[in-house]
Formats: structure tokens, C-alpha cells, sequence
């Protein structure tokens, strides 16, 4: 229980200083200008140590965190203090959990085998609960996302084809999306946001395709880097990578329709197979048993 309250106390602490690098961004744009507020390098390096060998604890305590942390990156969370605040938060939880179904149990069961039998399957099936809903989130978020890219892919093409560079064109696409295109939006923002405070055209869509999630983005961050270095044709190259979207999103909506039928087969066969056969063989038994009791 100890262990699960120090977890859930380091994850409180991250996520505060978290939030308060999130909140005060003008705070950290003058330590960047002034030396004697900024912080030390040695302190800096001693916290980035310190989180790395508390995140090889958490991972050692559940493996199972490799596999989610690329989901949780493509829902948008990419600061390592957010990860491990969500890892530490987990395992607290998946504690409390456990320690919660060894009171239920000890009320319960009285054989002490058996008490401490129940607290793993617990602690386990909560981490695999949370497992399961992180996939779910972010899946359902890559379905929205892929089709808000298709329109927005065609919008882009509207853009540059009325002659506005790829710059003015992120910017147009920032104002107009909005409602429309909420996922999209955020996203957008974002890159503008970033372009505006400096940082590079490439970054910034590089930025752009981690906080899309999704394996498309990293292909037409490609096209916008190869465009904007190279000066080659953009429209021709989102209008084939929109027609392969679409083919991917039929060839998709085929095989789902294609499980579909397999499971309504089944149900089929289950439910509506012995209706079919009793109505159609009732008559005959009904026939026979009414003969059978006449010759009787």
C-alpha cells in the first residue's frame, strides 16, 4: 500500500510541474534570455536521470507500458513527464485495486490461500482495463482523423491551385477547418502556432505528422518537406495520396462488411435455424401424434 500511495504522490508531482510549465509559457521564454533566472544545466540533467531510472522501476513493475506508450504519443500526449505521470498512475491504481479485492476477499474467503490468490488477477486485470481503453481511444481517434485527412487533403489542393504557397496554405487551412474539421484543427493551430514562434518549416511538420498519429502523416510531412526543399509539385501527389486513402477506406469498409456476414451467419445458424426447422416440421409431428392417438 506504500508503494502504490509513493507512486501515486511522485505522479501528483509530476503532473503539478507539468502544468506549471504549461501555464506559464512567458516565464519560460525569459529564462531563455536571461541568464540568471534559468536553470541550472547540472540540476536539469540530475531531474532527467532521476526520471529515467524511476521510469525503468515502472517499467520493470509493468512491461506491458511499451506497447501503450506509442498509443498514448498518438493521442497527442508526447512530453515524457505526462507518460510517466499516466504509467505511475496506473500501476498506483492497478495497487489500490488489488488492495481493495484483498479487503473484499478477507470478508469473504477464509482461506488465506485465496485472499492473496485474488489480488494479482486484480492488480492485472485493472492494468489490462486501461490497456484496453488507451487502444480503444486512440484507434477511434485515428479512424476521425483519417477521414477528416481526406477532405482536408482536398482542400490543400484547392489551396495550392489557386496559387498560395505552402505557408499561406497552412495558415488559410487554420482559419477555414474549424468546426468542420475539429481534430484537424487542433492540429493545425499548432503548426501555425509553432511557424510563428520560429521554429523550422521541417520540425514544425515534422511535429505535425507526430501529433496526427497516424502512419499517413509521416508520408505527407514527407511530400510538404521534399516541396518546400526541393520545389517539386505538391497537388499532383496529395491528389494520388487522397484517391489511395479513399481505396484504403473502401477496400476497409469491404472487409468489415465481409465480417459482418460471417457473424450474421452465425447468429443465423444459431437462432433462426431451429424456428425455421420446428415451423417447418411441426405440422408432420403434429400429424403423426394425432394419428398415432386415433389408432389408440
Amino acid at each position: 500500500m506504500m508503494l502504490g500511495i509513493a507512486i501515486l504522490l511522485f505522479a501528483a508531482a509530476l503532473a503539478t510541474a507539468q502544468l506549471r510549465s504549461v501555464t506559464t509559457p512567458s516565464w519560460d521564454r525569459m529564462t531563455r534570455f536571461v541568464p540568471s533566472v534559468s536553470e541550472d544545466e547540472n540540476s536539469v540533467t540530475r531531474e532527467e536521470r532521476s526520471l529515467a531510472l524511476f521510469r525503468r522501476f515502472l517499467n520493470l513493475l509493468d512491461p506491458s507500458f511499451a506497447t501503450i506508450e506509442p498509443l498514448l504519443r498518438s493521442l497527442g500526449v508526447n512530453s515524457t513527464q505526462w507518460l510517466t505521470v499516466i504509467q505511475a498512475g496506473r500501476i498506483a491504481g492497478a495497487f489500490f485495486a488489488g488492495l481493495a479485492t484483498a479487503a473484499l476477499a478477507g470478508a469473504l474467503i477464509l482461506n488465506p490461500v485465496l485472499k492473496f490468490a485474488v489480488v494479482l488477477p486484480a492488480f492485472a486485470g485493472f492494468i489490462l482495463g486501461v490497456n484496453k481503453l488507451i487502444r480503444i481511444t486512440s484507434l477511434n481517434r485515428r479512424r476521425l482523423i483519417r477521414r477528416e485527412l481526406i477532405l482536408g487533403i482536398e482542400i490543400f489542393c484547392i489551396f495550392l491551385e489557386g496559387g498560395q504557397s505552402l505557408d499561406q496554405t497552412f495558415r488559410s487551412f487554420c482559419e477555414i477547418c474549424g468546426k468542420a474539421l475539429p481534430y484537424l484543427a487542433h492540429i493545425q493551430r499548432t503548426l501555425v502556432a509553432e511557424i510563428d514562434n520560429g521554429l523550422s518549416y521541417e520540425k514544425a511538420i515534422a511535429h505535425w505528422a507526430d501529433n496526427l498519429g497516424i502512419d499517413e502523416g509521416r508520408e505527407l510531412s514527407i511530400l510538404f518537406t521534399d516541396s518546400l526543399v526541393h520545389g517539386t509539385e505538391l497537388v499532383p501527389h496529395l491528389r494520388q495520396f487522397s484517391a489511395d486513402m479513399v481505396e484504403q477506406r473502401i477496400s476497409g469498409a469491404r472487409a468489415s462488411i465481409g465480417v459482418k456476414s460471417s457473424q450474421l451467419t452465425v447468429v443465423m445458424v444459431l437462432f433462426f435455424l431451429p424456428a425455421i426447422l420446428t415451423f417447418l416440421t411441426a405440422p408432420a409431428f403434429t400429424a403423426v401424434a394425432s394419428a398415432l392417438g386415433v389408432s389408440r
